[in-house]
């Protein structure tokens, strides 16, 4: 159970551990150590729900839920639950997240250890404040926010344990800054003095509590910079992101990172500093490129991967046997170089193939454009979609006819702003539509417009790799390369070349 404690008190915001996990729970089971193989299942669960695995997160949950019934814990039950209300909102189920936290009141009133129970109660009044806030309902989302601070408030620190602390701690110092935030973003009118009120108390912790103000130390600083920007206090504002930055180097967070860059270009905007703001400006949009095109699996690593877990498997159950295990590793190294030299050829072969075809389809675009108009008109006639689809379809047809998806900002949001409505039901419609998700949608529109230019204007085929892709939208060379090998399975430079051997 230290052990576990370990993991915890190591990384209270995210668990790196899995793999100790899952001996630690193997472990127990040997055992037969139910409140450590119970703890294990619940950690892992929690761990899987913040990947968004919710497959897995929803299997370690079953199996933590039938022992923890079994033994009447109601605090496991109700940390089981709380994983499931996180599993709910990551898949967009808001109502249900709700009413299971609704729902298990009774068993979390049930919770014998204090501080365990107002732990609980903490975190679920949280989280019932951060569904309220994607509800929109912004008293709602300011009453449970107060009320998660009341609790922390309240708790006796004293009685707590190292980890309990360290938990406590955590969460007192990001409910003060998560209220800042709701002081300018919920209230009507927004209140920034308030909201300094809030960060001022959260930033104290750094001197009075450094150990635990750690924990979360990037957050508060970024947020503090995003309430002094609200209160025109543009150098305090830029102190606090460059902070920022610099924990950002050794905690590699890139979405904080991000919303540093943006502190500064406003600030350094609104004290008339043109160097320094388009220096972040730069900074900014080559960080949210390379955001948006970060969840592209990478094969290779993957791979890697799955060959160091065999390596490391096959190492624990044959260590008396070295000289057999090497030489299935030089069955499998040469396997494998074959296999990818024969992945190679095909793929050589693959490429020449959708190569020839592209050129095809560009030499006969005029009968392509009529059989994808006629496609289209099939899928407006189609009864399965309302007067509401209809209409933002037929948007979306004139979107990519404007050639508005070359801006570098263009993103969902944007989108369903400019045509007002949801992000969630836009993004539903491009991909009940298109088949696609968003990102591949504007990429797919982005190099189809380069590609054209490339073949009908020999111009472009002079240019350079950087130019081509400032020219469609991309604010990185190798951002663009990427997203048009996965649209052609071609390098531009490859197509480039035949463009010109045709020529």
């Amino acid at each position: 159970m230290k052990q576990y404690d370990s993991i915890q008190y190591s990384d209270i915001r995210t668990t790196n551990n899995n793999e100790r996990l899952k001996k630690l729970i193997s472990q127990s089971e040997k055992l037969n150590y139910t409140p450590g193989v119970l703890k294990g299942l619940i950690l892992m669960q929690s761990y899987e729900t913040r990947q968004g695995n919710y497959d897995l997160s929803e299997k370690y949950g079953d199996r933590a839920e039938k022992l923890a019934v079994e033994e009447n814990d109601y605090h496991s039950i109700s940390l089981i639950t709380i994983n499931r209300a996180n599993t709910a909102i990551g898949l967009g189920f808001l109502s249900e997240a709700k009413k299971m936290i609704y729902l298990n009141e009774s068993n979390a009133d049930k919770i014998p250890n204090k501080a365990d129970k107002e732990r609980y109660f903490t975190n679920s009044y949280m989280m019932l404040s951060g569904i309220y806030s994607r509800l929109k309902k912004n008293d709602s989302t300011i009453y449970y926010a107060k009320k998660s601070l009341d609790v922390l408030e309240v708790t006796p620190v004293r009685e707590l344990t190292d980890l309990q602390k360290a938990k406590h701690y955590h969460a007192y110092i990001y409910q003060l800054m998560n209220m800042g935030i709701i002081c300018i973003e919920k209230r009507s009118p927004p209140d920034p003095v308030l909201a300094k009120s809030y960060i001022k108390k959260a930033l104290k912790f750094s001197e009075t509590h450094p150990q635990y103000f750690k924990l979360c130390d990037i957050e508060v600083y970024e947020t503090a910079s995003y309430i002094y920007l609200q209160q025109k206090q543009y150098e305090k504002s830029i102190s606090f992101a460059k902070k920022t930055l610099e924990i950002e180097r050794t905690k590699r967070k890139p979405e904080d990172r991000l919303a540093a860059y943006s502190d500064l270009k406003d600030a350094y905007k609104a004290i008339k500093n043109e160097a320094e703001e388009l220096k972040y400006l730069n900074l900014y949009t080559k960080l949210s490129d390379s955001i948006n095109n970060s969840q592209k699996i990478n094969v290779i690593d993957q791979s890697r991967k799955e060959i160091k877990k065999i390596k490391t498997d096959t190492k624990n159950q044959y260590n008396k046997k070295r000289s057999g295990i090497i030489l299935i590793a030089i069955a499998v190294i040469l396997i494998i170089t074959g296999i990818l030299w024969f992945y190679n050829i095909q793929k050589q072969k693959i490429a020449q193939k959708k190569i020839d075809k592209l050129i095809a389809k560009l030499k006969n675009k005029t009968g392509e454009q009529e059989a994808e108009g006629e496609k289209k008109l099939v899928f407006f006639n189609n009864t399965i979609y309302s007067e509401t689809e209809k209409k933002l379809l037929k948007k979306l047809k004139d979107f990519e006819q404007s050639e508005k998806f070359l801006k570098p900002e263009m993103s969902l949001n944007y989108l369903a702003s400019h045509y007002k409505t949801n992000a969630t039901y836009l993004s539903q419609i491009i991909n009940k539509q298109k088949f696609k998700n968003f990102n591949n949608y504007i990429n797919s529109l982005r190099i189809n417009y380069i590609t054209n230019k490339l073949y009908n204007e020999k111009k472009y085929r002079e240019y350079k790799i950087s130019y081509l892709a400032e020219e469609c939208g991309y604010a990185s060379s190798q951002v663009f390369v990427n997203a048009f090998k996965n649209e052609h399975h071609v390098t531009p430079s490859y197509f480039i070349k035949h463009l010109k051997m045709e020529e």
